[in-house]
């Protein structure tokens, strides 16, 4: 399934509702087992919380080497895609790192 950003949230990729929106034009063929291609064609101005809501919130279900095996990214500037890798950071950080959560009392 090939999805063309630009048309679901225009050239601004800013808002994690925004990312929210394009995450459900796609998510219904990607938890069906189907790959997609995020075409960030037209697209100019990036911020990571819209990737958060896009694509790093599939981690709580899928690992990363399943998001990069079924999930294509084409398009995207070299400035975007490094926001992106530190939202899927975070969030493989987030759903999995059993670290993060824990919390130390001192006396």
């Amino acid at each position: 399934m090939k999805v063309p950003v630009h048309k679901i949230v225009g050239d601004a990729c800013m808002t994690y509702k925004d990312g929210e929106r394009l995450q459900c034009e796609f998510r219904e063929a990607f938890d069906r087992g189907g790959t997609v291609e995020l075409d960030f064609d037209k697209t100019r101005i990036f911020v990571t919380v819209f990737f958060s809501a896009a694509v790093g919130s599939l981690l709580e279900n899928y690992s990363r080497d399943e998001l990069a095996r079924r999930l294509k990214i084409i398009n995207l500037p070299l400035a975007a895609k490094e926001l992106l890798d530190h939202s899927l950071d975070n969030a493989d950080r987030y759903y999995h790192d059993p670290n993060l959560w824990e919390v130390t009392v001192s006396n």
